[in-house]
């Protein structure tokens, strides 16, 4: 099945993460950089964004006691209102209603994930619809939205106790034309940002 875009938000031995991955049929020539507490996901030749803007973007950036998943823009004005005081909650409905589906050949919906504590959030913006929902993180849940086909929020198995064992869990979700992925795990002084990119530089 080829879903598209994944954002995962889970919690694993009191810690809680973001997981991202980018499933690609058009622009698969992709990876994840970290760049200071943000993953930037950008296509590994900078011509492809005059065939597609929405391809490079932050996918990951931390708030504070907070991780902001997504798979646009969006990312940036959601942890910007975290850190204003915004509840995530709130501050994902407001960014999925500020910028919408993405207005490009697929209507490609905008998804979105925030974790702190023990609670977790996901969002959708699809053409006619804008959701958002609060997630009790208890021991080992996880849960998951897409782009495609995987739209409604729903719960998943994804097993890692470090960043770079939930990117690579993401990347191998059981699901077609993987590309690269990233997650941010809890820390006790904050997040550890950690990508997968399975094709060499």
């Amino acid at each position: 099945m080829y879903v598209g875009r994944i954002v995962v938000i889970g919690r694993t031995k009191g810690r809680s993460w973001v997981g991202y991955r980018v499933s690609s049929r058009s622009f698969p020539n992709r990876r994840g950089v970290i760049r200071g507490e943000t993953v930037l996901v950008s296509p590994r030749d900078p011509k492809d964004l005059e065939k597609n803007p929405y391809i490079a973007y932050n996918c990951i950036r931390l708030a504070g006691k907070a991780a902001v998943v997504a798979n646009g823009t969006q990312a940036d004005m959601i942890a910007e209102k975290i850190e204003d005081g915004t509840t995530p909650l709130d501050a994902i409905a407001f960014s999925l209603t500020a910028y919408g589906y993405e207005r490009d050949e697929l209507d490609t919906p905008r998804i979105a994930g925030v974790v702190m504590g023990g609670r977790g959030w996901l969002g959708i913006a699809r053409k006619g619809e804008i959701r958002a929902k609060e997630f009790d993180l208890s021991e080992d849940a996880a849960f998951l939205v897409a782009t495609y086909e995987k739209t409604e929020f729903e719960a998943v198995r994804v097993a890692g106790m470090s960043a770079d064992e939930i990117a690579k869990a993401a990347f191998g979700l059981d699901l077609e034309l993987p590309v690269c992925s990233a997650s941010a795990f809890e820390s006790d002084d904050g997040f550890t940002l950690a990508v997968y990119n399975p094709e060499p530089e």
